[in-house]
């Protein structure tokens, strides 16, 4: 699936959607009506050229040059432009190795065995260009630049690149970097909490010592608001240390996809919650 601003722009023509949409998602509708097209293209055209040979009488090398200065030239012209189109290199150079060729003399069957051999080249060149599925579920993750919310956006922009490739990473099957991003996340979150606290965390960022060191200050300030969403926002940030496995806050761990999804809701909630202070 896909979302407006990731849909290629130029699908009705033979530009390919990964170019005039690049490092983004296009959907399966629109990779099927571009490949559709241009196998239509190929297809008509190479069998218009299969007839034309076919059909030619025993008179072959006056055919071959009347074809050559009727519509040959002109058929394999087309088709090569169309190569050059979908950056089917080999193809295209192929064909206008062909065209240095049909300047001599060229029988009907070398016509034939030049049609066949680009059909075969374009097949093959085509099932080397590999594409990415992403399921519905996971394209809800996917370029989220409000992950965590607009709220927590205003508050902390400079977690923006993290919060988006967190996201990305996860759609992607990449859950381990998904952790990575959401560390980076977590040390700007972390800090931004210690501050509000008046607390200065160690260089290492052990979980254990962060949580001490939050509960001792909240536990220092007199009763109130103000106190009450402090310790909510530990609470959250009890939660991440759970889930994060490790006591020291790096992801030395490999982490699955679904351990990776626990992450992204904790942190959410940790940031929310640091961001409704």
């Amino acid at each position: 699936m896909t979302s407006p601003q990731f849909r290629n722009k130029a699908i009705d023509s033979p530009i390919r959607p990964w170019v005039s949409s690049p490092y983004s998602l296009v959907t399966w509708w629109d990779m099927e009506r571009f490949s559709a097209a241009q196998f239509y293209e190929f297809g008509t055209r190479i069998s218009a050229g299969r007839r034309q040979f076919e059909a030619m009488d025993k008179e072959e090398e006056e055919s071959v040059a009347k074809w050559r200065k009727s519509t040959g030239c002109k058929l394999l012209k087309e088709v090569k432009k169309q190569c050059e189109l979908i950056d089917l290199k080999v193809s295209a150079m192929c064909i206008g190795e062909f065209f240095q060729k049909l300047r001599g003399t060229v029988s009907a069957k070398q016509l034939l065995q030049v049609l066949s051999d680009t059909e075969n080249t374009i097949r093959r060149e085509m099932s080397v260009v590999n594409f990415y599925h992403m399921s519905s579920k996971e394209f809800d993750f996917y370029q989220k630049t409000e992950l965590f919310g607009a709220k927590v956006n205003a508050k902390f922009p400079s977690i923006h690149y993290d919060t988006v490739e967190a996201g990305n990473c996860f759609a992607m099957g990449r859950s381990t970097a998904c952790v990575f991003h959401l560390m980076r996340i977590m040390e700007v979150g972390t800090q931004k909490f210690g501050r509000r606290l008046g607390v200065k965390f160690p260089a290492d960022k052990n979980w254990q010592n962060i949580l001490d060191e939050s509960n001792k200050a909240i536990k220092a300030l007199p009763k109130g608001p103000k106190a009450v969403a402090l310790s909510q926002a530990a609470a959250h940030l009890y939660t991440v240390k759970l889930a994060w496995r490790n006591q020291v806050m790096h992801p030395h761990d490999r982490y699955s996809l679904d351990e990776a999804r626990d992450l992204i809701g904790h942190v959410k909630s940790f940031m929310k919650a640091l961001a409704a202070i």
